[in-house]
């Protein structure tokens, strides 16, 4: 979901230094070597460390605010920058020393803003500056407190809201320290020997699982919980701790982070893994995350990993490696990116962008745009390096994934559906330009960076964005922004929770700011962005955490853990009034007792199986089940019937898919894909063949329902994963309540199809079988000395697999009608092809009885027109080996040839040739050439003649049955018969053949 695209800027403090030094006291002489660099907690500052000064930055724009430079004295007191601690609220910083100081300093905010750009015309400000650049940073000071001396040591530290906390050496303790320098002296201590034994080098603190997690200098990371919440209104004789060493010395760690967003640890460790570790109850590993086969050939004080850190949304994490640069992953495994192909140029002199050669220390700016960077050398440079990420990241939405829609720093990337553009729908073009460049509004991106949602529109024709403050929306045809005429009205709200688009109106929920309440709102795409022409406003009494739209209903999930569903009411109306729309709300569901942490919900959606596509009335929105995708939990629940005890939950609850990183439903009048389920899972795609209509679904009710020009076909339902009784639960609550869970009847059901991926799918097209991604693609520009990363886009047939999983589930009329709907694409003999490619080899030299399916695909085959050539071209790029295997089942292939010549299929026949030359004498493979070589005269196709010849000359050294071919198409030159408008043509032929060495 996150890609490097373009190329690192480095950031430098030399040109600071220079206009600041004193030439005569040669003030800053070491300024240059960074040793530490540490983000606010929400990175939209930074500071970098070196071992006399303190350098305050600013990420938009990418300058130096404030800093403070310690004298020689002052350094040899107190000692030398180590390491940085944040206050959250970012109003004050403590810098770590190496003589076990800690050095507070207030940081002062002044309205006046820092680098102000004079223009006559304020307009021209957003065309100077760039995205979040606004009228530049605020003023900021770095003001010295006090020094803290730490007796028994400084070994690491983090920080709560209030509390500075300090892991001491000996003893081995948390102390407390509050930030505020008048209450230095109201410290507290917390003794962790009888719990660990080893110095801490590392701890991070999170808040929402009130747990520490901590590194040691052996290599183990324990987990650290206060049982007793309410811990600041204790003594420490009523504080109750508890650990877990759930990583041991084995691969010894060097790096650790959280991810709250999907409860998971990442430990890097020395030999070059990730470990995750989920924390649903206690640390259990869930899954690795490893660099290719190379990285084992790699000395492990080499291969060692320095730092990570999971991106704000969760979806993906960095991990820098102490000799080999950066890598970059998805939640659940996929190898997005990697600096490793770099590694044949890291003793390039000309190489600039040294955080190939190894990495310090790495982090996220704000919205993930970018990633910065520290290399891991002696004069250690930073670096700033872009990222592309796909929207999906910050709202999980239909529409989203259906288009494919990217965003970077100053701008949307759209795919383009070539089916769309293109006259001729059998085919894509992949020579054609694969992503439309939308550029942000300057207005806008300027005060409102980053954006926070980003929406389309099911036609793809609008799209919506939201960042700090008020929207704006692109109308595709046209080309053009809408902005707020009126910048008050945009300043007093923010989007919370997402917007959809109806038709052309944008469905809005925001938290209103002058009034303190949350709203939805409706826009008239066609009217101008102003508060006297909204069409509607419905009150929300809860802040709404996700907003959809399934068919005419609008799904609000709010803080309360109720989704509330509205029926969407517009209507253009011929009178002055104009267009008008309105909500009405239609149902409250309660996830209570189903859902304990709200912010763990990443989509809801309703599907009616019944209707199809679209809820258009109360009662399909009534028996709809409902999708909840929690953390990575896809659950299915499905509304109780009215003879069914409901005093428990008013629905049954299934697990459909564990480790998911997004899904999409396919709603498509496609046989075997009317409701197909399409799961990401870090590794590939899952996919669950018309899975939402249930086991109790009465499937001929449905197939009597289809119109009678429809074909009808048994639906084919499929397996749902269910593990009844599995807790699942996030520190000590439960995040998914199963004891209403029951065992989804998988008699006649058929497992997930999976579909192994080497790139990262990002949208799938299945009106046309194909699967788009992206590849990310490394070059070196050895003349500048710079990496160029770019992304390129990625197709996969999808045919294949679904028509293989059909046939062996032995739903033969269900694959030939499946792949009916294809047949038109020109790429459709090719999946055939891939189809039998695939089964035979994997068949080949293997007894499987009954249960072998290549006589099922022959079988199959046999069902198109284009069998016999899809049949021959699988052979000629198939190992000779494999041939007896596979025309055992097809049959000789001089009965296809023969079957060939007698219908007329001469270019069908002549790929035959090339077969029966291989398992047939000269003589026999010359006289059926002959024989093809008269048929196609007659056939009057002389350019086939031609190549005819030429192979003729290539299986016969000895010119022999050259020279009896020669004799009879001069024989049919003297025929009386033969046209005299051909003459010309078999003189081509004849010449050809007497250019030829061996005639």
């Amino acid at each position: 979901m996150y890609w490097l695209n373009g190329i690192a800027n480095e950031l430098s403090l030399n040109c600071t230094i220079n206009n600041i030094q004193d030439e005569k006291t040669n003030s800053f002489p070491q300024s240059s070597n960074i040793v530490c660099i540490r983000p606010s907690y929400y990175t939209s500052l930074y500071i970098t460390c070196t071992r006399n000064a303190i350098y305050l930055w600013s990420v938009k724009p990418n300058v130096v605010l404030s800093f403070v430079e310690r004298s020689e004295k002052h350094v040899e007191e107190f000692g030398e920058n180590v390491e940085i601690i944040w206050k959250p609220d970012a109003s004050a910083l403590a810098i770590q020393t190496s003589k076990n100081y800690l050095l507070l300093y207030a940081i002062n905010s002044y309205e006046q803003h820092s680098f102000e750009f004079n223009f006559p015309n304020s307009s021209t400000h957003a065309i100077v500056s760039g995205p979040g650049e606004g009228k530049g940073p605020r003023t900021m000071l770095i003001k010295f407190k006090v020094a803290i001396r730490i007796d028994a040591g400084i070994a690491c530290e983090t920080c709560s809201d209030d509390m500075l906390i300090i892991v001491t050496k000996s003893p081995i303790a948390l102390q407390r320290v509050s930030w505020n320098p008048h209450q230095i002296n109201t410290t507290r201590t917390t003794i962790l020997n009888d719990l660990v034994s080893e110095i801490i080098s590392y701890i991070v603190y999170d808040k929402t699982m009130n747990m520490f997690i901590c590194l040691s200098n052996e290599g183990r990371v324990y987990a650290l919980q206060n049982s007793n919440l309410a811990e600041e209104q204790n003594t420490e004789s009523k504080i109750d701790w508890q650990d877990i060493c759930f990583h041991s010395t084995v691969d010894k760690a060097t790096a650790i982070d959280i991810n709250p967003k999907f409860s998971f640890i990442a430990v890097g460790t020395h030999k070059g893994i990730v470990y995750i570790y989920s924390t649903d109850t206690k640390p259990v590993l869930s899954h690795k995350l490893e660099l290719p086969l190379w990285s084992s050939k790699i000395p492990e004080d080499e291969n060692s990993i320095e730092s990570i850190e999971w991106t704000s949304d969760g979806y993906a994490i960095a991990v820098g490696y102490k000799k080999h640069g950066l890598a970059v992953y998805s939640v659940y495994g996929s190898l997005l990116c990697s600096s490793s192909e770099m590694d044949d140029n890291l003793n390039n002199e000309r190489l600039k962008d040294t955080y190939v050669k190894g990495i310090r220390r790495l982090f996220w700016g704000p919205g993930n745009y970018q990633l910065f960077v520290l290399s891991e050398e002696k004069s250690a440079k930073l670096f700033s390096i872009p990222f592309v990420k796909s929207a999906l990241t910050s709202y999980l939405h239909s529409d989203n994934i259906r288009r494919g829609l990217l965003q970077t720093d100053d701008r949307i990337l759209l795919y383009n559906n070539w089916g769309d553009y293109q006259e001729n729908n059998t085919t894509i073009d992949p020579a054609a330009v694969a992503w439309t460049h939308i550029q942000y509004p300057n207005l806008y991106i300027t005060d409102h960076w980053p954006i926070r949602y980003t929406s389309i529109s099911t036609d793809g024709k609008y799209i919506a964005i939201a960042g700090k403050r008020g929207f704006a929306h692109y109308n595709a045809v046209s080309n053009r922004w809408k902005l707020f005429g009126n910048q008050q009205q945009e300043q007093s709200f923010l989007v919370r929770g997402g917007m959809v688009w109806y038709k052309d109106i944008l469905i809005v929920a925001c938290e209103s700011i002058q009034q303190k309440g949350y709203q939805i709102r409706m826009y008239s795409r066609d009217s101008n962005l102003d508060n006297t022409f909204i069409l509607h406003t419905e009150p929300l009494l809860n802040v709404p955490v996700y907003v959809t739209l399934c068919g005419n209903y609008l799904l609000v999930y709010t803080s309360e853990n109720v989704i509330n569903i509205y029926n969407v009411n517009v209507n253009a109306l011929s009178t002055n009034k104009g267009e008008w729309a309105r909500l009405d709300l239609v149902r409250r569901i309660s996830l209570m007792g189903i859902v304990s942490h709200v912010l763990k919900v990443r989509s809801i959606n309703l599907f009616s199986p019944i209707q199809g596509e679209y809820i258009n009335t109360n009662e399909s929105m009534i028996s709809a089940n409902i999708i909840l995708l929690v953390k990575d939990k896809l659950i299915l629940l499905r509304p109780k019937t009215a003879d069914e005890e409901t005093t428990t939950s008013p629905f049954h609850m299934y697990i459909i898919h564990e480790k998911t990183e997004y899904y999409w439903i396919g709603k498509k009048s496609i046989e075997n894909m009317i409701t197909s389920l399409w799961i990401t899972d870090g590794k590939g795609l899952k996919v669950f063949t018309n899975v939402l209509l249930g086991p109790d679904f009465d499937f001929n009710t449905y197939n009597n329902d289809i119109p009678e020009s429809e074909p009808t076909t048994p639906i084919t339902p499929c397996f749902m994963k269910n593990e009844i009784g599995k807790p699942f639960s996030l520190g000590s609550e439960s995040m998914i309540n199963m004891n209403s869970c029951r065992k989804w009847n998988t008699n006649n059901f058929n497992q997930a199809i999976y579909i192994p991926l080497d790139f990262y799918p990002i949208s799938i097209l299945l009106d046309k079988g194909i699967i788009i991604g992206i590849e990310q693609n490394i070059s070196y520009k050895d003349s500048l000395g710079l990496i160029l990363f770019k992304m390129s886009p990625k197709m996969h047939l999808f045919l294949h697999h679904i028509l293989r999983y059909l046939l062996q589930q032995g739903l033969e009329e269900d694959a030939v009608i499946f792949a009916k709907v294809y047949e038109r694409f020109v790429y459709f003999s090719h999946a055939l092809e891939i189809l039998l490619h695939t089964v035979l080899e994997e068949e080949a030299g293997q007894d499987l009885g009954e249960d072998a399916i290549l006589p099922l695909v022959i079988k199959f085959l046999d069902q198109f027109p284009h069998a016999l050539d899809v049949i021959v071209s699988c052979a000629r790029k198939t190992e000779v080996a494999l041939w007896d295997h596979l025309f055992s089942v097809v049959g000789k292939p001089k009965d296809l040839f023969e079957f060939c010549l007698s219908e007329g299929r001469l270019r069908t026949a002549t790929s035959y040739l090339i077969i029966l030359q291989t398992l047939q004498p000269l003589e026999v493979g010359g006289k059926d050439t002959v024989r093809l070589l008269e048929k196609a005269m007659d056939e009057h196709d002389y350019e086939l003649c031609k190549e005819l010849v030429r192979f003729l000359s290539s299986i016969d050294s000895t010119g022999k049955t050259l020279q009896e071919t020669l004799i009879t198409i001069k024989s049919r030159m003297d025929d009386p018969l033969s046209p005299s408008s051909q003459e010309a043509q078999i003189d081509k032929v004849v010449e050809s053949m007497s250019n030829l060495d061996t005639v």
